[in-house]
């Protein structure tokens, strides 16, 4: 049973080359962020946890993301001596009665070490002591009012959002390590668990305070939690592939058998935490593939002996019951009997698992499909992989639209300013930055390039040849969006045969196993409509290769790159037109101040102009065609078809058949009323 019950995990994606590419995608995600928000000025580091960036989920889990934002700005201080100048410093404080993992905060002074006499934040408290305590709902306003476009707010514990299949919490470093955590370090263990090596990194990781107090106290709204997640992480990073698949089988039975009956007050924390503590207190030869079933059992044995003692330690911090505000002895004895109940008859419930179909899979008379683990394998990628494109267009976007205050001297030198500190990363990076380096810079350097190629067409100036050299060196952003850029530079330029030999070579590119990406808010997310061809060269697992060889990003313009766009598309960089629009915007769509289209019609248009402007009425009107057949093909197109449409009602103009243009910028506006220029361009027809 336990062979069988490990190669249906193994099939749906329990197995360790698709745990570590998980894990990769996740952490590469967050390396990609943080060096986003540190471009952007901005002092934070975001961490992934849970699930996602331990690998330990499927497909039919439909575990949520956990982002942990870290504001490196603050420094939480245990002692005075820690205090450190020009930071936003609170001190941890607690006393006979703060409960275990739980502490205040006292805002101090920046300048001295002295504390703070007066609020800060409108939530701010002053005790009966005079010191000025940070309550742990000191973010919530500005949080809903960046946010509340996006929905009601949804709150798990000290996680805020908008989605149920995000949780996100801000949280504070901590100058030292809470003197509770030494709890991981100095008690006794056999010692093949954690590795020696796990726990000096983890002794060296930093530890967090995130907003959330005990739920029985009257004082909860100004407690603060010790995080070791980090430490977590790393914990189950030790897990081998034998404990994964117990951790995700018991993950399975707690979603399947126990929540329906408790909700998540006995959570997957919970059973992480008992797989932990019966990995450390259990021989490392019990864990095989012949044996999943019993180390299941072991790790629920050790679940209930807590549920009898009415107390769940904590494995990295002393001295905390994580039953403590979850679970009364009413549903302690609710649980005893579900959870003994499930062990009963050798664990037979597991038969009855509809997650990812795992108990119609285990059936005796069910014949295992050669091709179900390949497939399930596409759909973990399917699942997965757009985050990382989606991650280098949100911030490629969020800083060419910072640009926009700019003058030009300001938009190249701040470029400049990128490009050193991701040089640096690059050649002295560790472990994953790097790799994140490495998708950022092209894009940088056909920023650029057409920023600089901008001023020279503005200025009727040829294009020097360094330029070019800058266009090179972008064109391993990914299959062929920098090199459009440069196809319309060309063209834009008066270098039209260059520009017909350029888009050539980009229509040779294009096949089945390419894929447009599209993260822009607002516009549909085109990763579910992956081929399967285009999956496949990224099962290896270099995700960069997949996305630098067989994928395509938007194009995108900055304001400072205009006369490198053709001059129908100049239009869409102010699509923004009236106080109506403006008030339809908020945060995520800073991609509209930029000139964003989708890699394919995009090359149709230019190969239309292209072709129109060297006389070749032929591969013209084949280009129209395509460009047609782009627009109008059946199960949607990419993620900016209001642009495609205006690129062919262009050239519906420049065939002299204003009536058709009409019709596709009217069909614009009605699929997208607001922040579209066919506003504009329907009102200049009717002229």
């Amino acid at each position: 049973m336990s062979r069988h019950l490990s190669r249906v995990l193994d099939d749906i994606g329990v197995i360790q080359d698709m745990t570590d590419l998980r894990r990769h995608i996740h952490l590469l995600r967050e390396k990609l962020r943080t060096m986003g928000l540190k471009l952007q000025g901005f002092n934070e580091t975001l961490y992934i946890v849970g699930s996602q960036s331990e690998g330990s989920t499927t497909v039919g889990m439909d575990s949520d993301t956990d982002h942990m934002m870290i504001l490196n700005n603050y420094l939480v201080v245990f002692d005075w001596a820690e205090w450190e100048k020009d930071k936003i410093i609170m001190l941890a404080i607690r006393d006979n009665t703060t409960p275990p993992q739980l502490c205040y905060i006292q805002r101090l002074r920046s300048d001295l070490p002295l504390k703070m006499d007066q609020p800060v934040n409108p939530t701010d408290e002053v005790d009966e002591e005079g010191r000025v305590l940070m309550s742990n709902k000191w973010d919530d306003e500005l949080i809903w009012e960046s946010s509340k476009h996006l929905g009601p707010m949804i709150s798990h514990g000290p996680s805020k959002s908008f989605s149920d299949k995000v949780d996100f919490v801000f949280a504070f470093p901590c100058a030292s390590m809470p003197e509770e955590c030494e709890f991981l370090f100095s008690r006794p263990r056999p010692g093949h668990y954690p590795k020696p090596e796990t726990l000096e990194r983890a002794r060296h990781c930093p530890t967090f305070l995130v907003p959330q107090g005990h739920p029985f106290s009257e004082h909860k709204h100004l407690q603060w939690r010790i995080s070791t997640s980090l430490w977590e992480r790393f914990l189950v990073f030790d897990f081998t592939a034998e404990q994964q698949h117990v951790y995700i089988l018991l993950k399975m039975i707690r979603k399947s058998f126990i929540k329906p009956v408790v909700g998540d007050n006995l959570s997957t924390f919970h059973m992480k935490t008992a797989v932990m503590f019966t990995i450390e207190s259990c021989q490392p030869d019990i864990w095989s593939r012949d044996n999943i079933i019993a180390c299941a059992v072991n790790c629920l044995n050790t679940l209930l002996r807590w549920i009898r003692m009415g107390k769940c330690p904590h494995f990295t911090t002393g001295g905390v019951n994580l039953f403590d505000g979850k679970i009364d002895k009413r549903m302690l004895f609710k649980l005893h009997n579900i959870i003994t109940q499930i062990k009963s008859h050798n664990m037979w419930c597991i038969y009855q698992i509809e997650m990812d179909m795992l108990g119609f899979h285990l059936l005796p008379d069910i014949r295992i499909l050669d091709d179900r683990r390949h497939s399930n394998q596409l759909k973990i990628l399917r699942e997965i992989l757009f985050w990382i494109p989606s991650q280098v267009s949100f911030t490629m976007s969020e800083l060419m639209s910072a640009s926009r205050q700019q003058n030009i001297y300001e938009a190249v030198h701040g470029i400049i300013g990128h490009l050193q500190p991701l040089h640096f990363i690059h050649n002295s990076g560790f472990s994953l930055e790097p790799e994140a380096v490495s998708l950022f810079l092209p894009h940088m350097y056909g920023s650029l390039a057409s920023t600089l190629a901008s001023c020279c067409i503005f200025r009727q100036l040829p294009v020097p040849q360094f330029v070019i050299n800058l266009y090179e060196l972008s064109f391993t952003s990914d299959l062929m969006s920098t090199k459009l850029k440069y196809a319309s530079m060309l063209y834009c330029s008066g270098q039209c045969a260059a520009a017909a030999q350029v888009l050539t070579h980009c229509d040779g590119l294009l096949g089945p196993d390419v894929h447009h990406y599209c993260s822009c808010y607002d516009r549909p997310h085109t990763n579910t409509d992956q081929s399967d061809a285009h999956l496949e060269a990224g099962l290896d697992g270099n995700i960069t290769k997949l996305l630098k060889s067989h994928s395509t990003l938007c194009v995108r313009f900055s304001i400072h790159e205009l006369c490198c766009v053709p001059e129908h598309l100049q239009y869409e960089m102010f699509r923004t037109m009236t106080h109506e629009d403006q008030q339809l915007r908020h945060l995520g769509n800073k991609w509209m101040d930029l000139v964003m289209i989708d890699c394919v019609p995009f090359l149709h248009y230019l190969q239309y102009l292209v072709y129109r402007q060297l006389g070749q009425p032929a591969r013209k009107t084949a280009a129209l065609q395509k460009l047609k057949d782009y627009v109008h093909q059946p199960g949607g197109i990419g993620g900016h078809g209001d642009t495609a449409g205006h690129m062919l009602a262009h050239c519906m103009e420049l065939e002299n058949e204003p009536d058709e243009a009409f019709d596709y910028y009217q069909q614009s506006v009605l699929h997208c009323p607001r922040n579209n220029i066919a506003n504009w361009h329907l009102a200049r027809l009717l002229q």
